[in-house]
């Protein structure tokens, strides 16, 4: 009979069990404990937690725990680390009873994490590292790998959840939104699965990319040995200026923290872009590890197709190698090419070849490549000191450099068509009806590419020097080129910039920034004035020696807009040169010709082969909103002086300047008594116009009333009653003023 009523007693001890559980569950408010559980997250973090939520258990069939809205602050309670929608976790009970801790399920909706990495270096989660760092050396009864290996997940969801990144001394800011990831079993050393999607969204370069990953994994929690098999990562949309961007990255891959050992295999990247450019790498088996290093070498190709231009790289590095911490790539070789309609059949070629290192624990590496670029010596270093935020030194050296052979013809930047004396640039005629802010075929597509890769460089910190035996630019070129270039916080800084041209030397620094504010300081010494203009602008206006300096600022993106903004001043000193396309001293003949026979007002165009010589040319200019002012010319020669007054207007390529030509000197032959007669007398010379078709033209009429003033009283004081007449000892009788004007006009 007892044993009959053994299975009674249990099963009524189950029932009574089952009902206290159940009224247990019922009763319990574990909304009770939210004071203890935020008082508790204070005590050991410092942080402070906010429920806004309800708390609620359940018991069975699981232990689980609901919990809804709640938020995390940063360290010391300031600012917001963490918060989520809704969080839901279960915990098996059986497993328990064996010490195995399974969570059957963690599941978080609209979780939001904002990473920060501050200016001094340190982040927002430093405090989290350092105490779990600090609990897992505290000696515990129970080591941390066996509790680690005790710990099975079942699965892991999130939902619509944003991951977040800013770095404040870089500047960089990434951004993972509406992120859904399905995690299948984790447990150590268990294979299991996960996918994800997603937006990449970031900043410097600008990125927004939607994400599709896929990959098995297994880890083993005590070691932390990570395998991820069938790794495959698609991306989509937009990446440093790429537009229509198609990636995809597929790889198997071990690490094992403990021994230092990576197996890479399988690894291949392809990429295609919308405006032509497609990638690849290959990389079927590395090996890096401590007790030996091996596998295949990784090859890539680079494909960039544009209209009738072309570019092939081809890049290979033999399989890296490991020296104590740093992983060493040696035979590093690429091989470029760049073909248009513009170059020889052959192209541009370039072959490289070199070494690198990377030393993950100092983040640094370095790159060393020699050989030959377009046929020229080439020798580069670069140097990364610092990975985040990145930092890098560079040093390059070339035999010589002619950038013109890389720039298409007719974009900016773009050397002109050279003429026909030496090969100099010749500019396009500028017509000044046409629409000023019209844009040139292909302008908008080099600009933009210009600006992404300024903006890319002005957000990096960079160092570095340049030096170029002979660099071809614009139709000319400049030997013995220098330049220290450095970049970081949104700008950069050319200083100095020093080479011989022009048969003179250049002394020069520049600040581009990424605000689109720009500044130029530029020494120009002993330099041939004529070649340069005649080079850079395509016009022989000008020929003779001297200085030119330039302090200018300017905000804008397009030359257009640069030209508009520009401000700042300029000097011109020449000697012993001549202004090409007009000859002021015949002009004054011609206006000394048109006063004496009341003759209309003379107007020119200038050209030709005349020209008006002088022994020195001084100008200073004050630059407003693109519009240069000048008030002090000083022209000299033997025959004559010419100050004036004007301004050139350089959106519009136009010049309104009036000049007073003074004579000075006497001409031997006929003209020669009738120059001295204007001596002290100023004849006007207007000069306008667009600055490829300037005409200049003298109002005789107000320069005949200004020479009958000046001889009527030159007249006067010879007949002054107090002043005998030459020869004369005694004062002649006194004329009146109608006699002497018309003793004038006689002459």
């Amino acid at each position: 009979m007892r044993v009959r009523r053994l299975p009674i007693a249990i099963a009524a001890v189950a029932g009574l069990l089952f009902s206290a559980a159940i009224v247990f569950v019922a009763s319990f408010d574990a909304n009770r404990y939210k004071p203890e559980l935020v008082e508790a997250v204070r005590e050991r973090t410092g942080r402070l937690l906010s429920i806004d939520g309800e708390l609620s258990l359940t018991l069975l069939p699981r232990l689980g725990l609901a919990l809804g809205p709640a938020r995390l602050s940063g360290p010391g309670g300031h600012g917001e680390f963490a918060q989520f929608d809704a969080a839901q976790a279960g915990i098996a009970l059986w497993p328990l009873l064996s010490r195995r801790l399974v969570i059957e399920r963690i599941a978080l909706e609209g979780l939001k994490l904002e990473a920060v990495r501050r200016r001094d270096g340190s982040t927002n989660f430093d405090d989290l590292l350092r105490r779990a760092r600090g609990e897992a050396a505290s000696g515990a009864s129970v080591a941390p790998s066996s509790v680690a290996a005790a710990l099975t997940i079942a699965s892991l969801q999130l939902r619509q959840a944003t991951l977040g990144w800013r770095d404040e001394a870089g500047g960089g800011e990434w951004r993972l939104q509406q992120v859904d990831l399905e995690a299948g079993r984790i447990a150590s050393g268990t294979p299991g699965s996960l996918r994800l999607s997603g937006r990449l969204i970031g900043k410097r370069p600008a990125v927004d990319l939607a994400i599709e990953l896929s990959s098995g994994y297994t880890v083993d929690f005590a070691t932390l040995a990570t395998r991820l098999a069938g790794f495959d990562l698609k991306a989509r949309g937009t990446a440093a200026g790429a537009s229509a961007l198609d990636a995809r990255l597929r790889a198997s891959l071990r690490i094992d923290p403990g021994t230092g050992r990576i197996d890479l295999a399988d690894a291949s990247l392809a990429a295609r872009s919308g405006d032509g450019i497609e990638a690849r790498l290959e990389a079927p088996a590395v090996t890096i590890a401590e007790s030996g290093d091996g596998g295949q070498p990784i090859r890539g190709t680079l494909l960039v197709e544009r209209e009738s231009h072309r570019l092939d790289l081809a890049l290979s590095i033999a399989a890296p190698a490991r020296t104590g911490n740093r992983i060493v790539l040696d035979e590093v070789k690429a091989d470029a090419r760049i073909a248009a309609p513009e170059l020889p059949p052959g192209g541009v070629i370039a072959a490289l070849a070199g070494s690198a290192s990377i030393d993950p624990d100092r983040e640094a590496a370095e790159l060393a490549l020699a050989g030959t670029l377009d046929g020229s010596a080439l020798k580069a270093r670069l140097t990364a000191t610092r990975f985040t935020p990145l930092a890098l030194r560079y040093e390059l050296q070339a035999d010589r450099l002619d950038l013109d052979r890389f720039v298409v013809p007719g974009t900016p930047g773009g050397s002109a068509p050279s003429s026909s004396s030496g090969g100099a640039a010749t500019a396009p005629v500028t017509d000044p009806a046409s629409d000023s802010d019209a844009t040139p075929p292909g302008t908008t597509a080099t600009t933009d590419a210009a600006d992404s890769v300024a903006a890319a460089l002005a957000g990096v910190d960079t160092s570095g020097s340049i030096r170029i035996g002979v660099l071809g630019l614009r139709g000319f070129d400049a030997s013995d080129v220098s330049a220290t270039i450095r970049s970081g916080a949104g700008r950069i800084d050319i200083a100095p910039l020093r080479a011989a041209v022009f048969r003179g030397t250049l002394d020069a620094s520049a600040t581009l920034g990424e605000t689109d504010r720009h500044r130029l300081r530029m020494d120009l010494t002993e330099v041939d004035a004529g070649l340069a203009l005649h080079t850079l602008a395509g016009r022989d206006l000008l020929q003779g020696r001297g200085n030119l300096r330039l302090d200018l600022a300017a905000e804008g993106r397009t030359l257009d807009a640069l030209e508009r903004s520009l401000n700042g001043s300029a000097t011109l000193k020449l000697r012993d040169g001549a202004i090409r396309g007009v000859d002021i001293a015949h002009l004054v003949r011609e206006a000394i010709a048109a006063v004496r026979g009341k003759g209309p007002a003379i107007e020119r165009q200038a050209g030709g082969n005349d020209r008006t010589a002088f022994s020195s040319l001084d100008a200073s200019f004050v630059v407003r909103n693109g519009i240069a002012h000048n008030d002090d010319l000083d022209l000299r020669s033997q025959l004559l002086r010419i100050g004036g007054a004007g301004q050139v207007d350089l959106p519009r390529r136009r010049l309104d300047y009036l000049a007073r030509v003074s004579v000075i000197g006497t001409l031997p032959g006929p003209g020669g008594a009738a120059m001295a007669a204007l001596r002290g007398v100023a004849v006007p010379v207007q000069i306008s116009g667009p600055l490829d078709a300037l005409s200049y033209r003298v109002d005789v009429a107000t320069l005949a009333i200004d020479a009958a003033r000046r001889e009527f009283s030159r007249l006067l004081q010879e007949q002054s009653p107090d002043r005998p007449p030459p020869g004369a000892t005694k004062p002649s009788k006194r004329l009146r003023p109608h006699d002497l004007l018309d003793r004038m006009l006689r002459r």
